[in-house]
């Protein structure tokens, strides 16, 4: 299964930032990305499988 890293903004919109054949790699790039820039109130990173991505889903941010 295919993972994705998504940037999550306030507004609802999400960018696709990187995508991983593992779950745990993925998360372990998030945790990566928090450890470095904090945690920041206007946007979170999620981790999401891409069967559940459609492509209708994602919106320009």
């Amino acid at each position: 299964m295919v993972w994705e890293v998504c940037v999550r903004y306030a507004n609802g919109t999400e960018k696709v930032v990187r995508t991983y054949n593992r779950r745990e790699t993925a998360l372990k790039c998030i945790d990566a990305i928090y450890s470095r820039q904090g945690y920041p109130l206007h946007l979170a990173y999620v981790v999401r499988s891409r069967s559940l991505a459609g492509v209708g889903a994602l919106q320009p941010a």
